[in-house]
């Protein structure tokens, strides 16, 4: 009885009210727990799909050292195309700064955006003298202008219209805005999550941007998304039954009074295993490098 007393005491129900309450004021933006979880599982500060050249490896021959080595050839491809190297560059959506590590030594001038205060504190720490932002990039307030701007799986997170809006008033004369992100094909998939390409491009031609640099790269990341699939079916969902089942066995009464809540992870997991389910990924979006420059 001891175990189950929290059920039937009616101030534990108010606290538990309470703590609901504060909890659904998350804000994915400011703590976003996969990226959380891929930082700690990845050494370089980097928390991208990666570019393999071997667009034919095996998942289960590929090593966190290869998706490592797949993530700093991503942001070598990025800064290649940084032409300015005299005007600041500004990383929006920075992650855990990897991108900007690189980029500082290659001797840029860096500044980096982010919402999550973790990775703010993080950045700050490890590059003393680095200019940060901790807000959205809708809501940067700067006096600054930038000859390039680069969202490398960040725009995803933007409106269309906030993020062109707030171009227009950070960007220099002739600025690059790099954009490397995945792109959704139509409305019929399960993950819902990234834009429409169809409407980024009409976005680019109505608020006047020329795309001078267009590649398709789903080819190069989904070596990152199959090894991502197979851990996830080796391990997360194994893992999971082990867990349900062990949960069944020592306390069924618990098991079965939290059945709506194994239903909801379920219908979670599957719909977060639609972006990591390289057949699936394919049929439903494309992941696109875009160097773009204003008319």
């Amino acid at each position: 009885m001891s175990k189950i007393g929290p059920f039937f005491n009616p101030i534990q129900w108010i606290k538990a009210y309470k703590f609901q309450k504060n909890n659904a004021k998350f804000d994915k933006s400011t703590y976003d727990l996969e990226l959380y979880l891929y930082s700690k599982i990845l050494n370089n500060n980097m928390l991208h799909w990666g570019y393999f050249q071997n667009t034919n490896i095996e998942p289960d021959t590929i090593s966190l050292k290869m998706v490592e080595e797949a993530q700093i050839k991503y942001a070598e491809n990025i800064i290649d195309q940084i032409s300015d190297k005299k005007n600041a560059v500004l990383d929006v959506g920075c992650g855990m700064g990897g991108l900007a590590e690189l980029m500082l030594k290659k001797k840029l001038k860096v500044e980096v955006l982010t919402p999550n205060r973790n990775q703010i504190d993080y950045i700050t720490s490890k590059f003393k003298d680095i200019s940060s932002h901790n807000c959205k990039f809708e809501n940067l307030e700067s006096d600054s202008k930038y000859g390039t701007v680069i969202n490398s799986e960040s725009l995803q997170y933007i409106k269309l219209d906030d993020a062109f809006k707030k171009l227009e008033t950070i960007i220099l004369p002739n600025g690059k805005w790099i954009v490397v992100d995945y792109f959704r094909l139509n409305d019929n998939g399960i993950n819902k999550s990234a834009h429409l390409l169809d409407s980024f491009k009409s976005k680019l031609e109505e608020y006047g941007w020329n795309i001078t640099y267009e590649r398709d790269i789903t080819a190069n990341v989904l070596p990152t998304i199959a090894f991502a699939n197979l851990y996830y079916n080796r391990f997360l969902i194994p893992i999971k039954h082990y867990a349900y089942e062990k949960l069944r066995y020592k306390k069924a009464w618990l098991f079965y009074l939290t059945e709506k809540l194994r239903v909801s992870i379920d219908k979670k997991i599957v719909k977060e295993n639609a972006s990591i389910d390289p057949e699936q990924f394919v049929n439903e979006k494309k992941y696109m490098f875009f160097v773009l420059e204003k008319n």
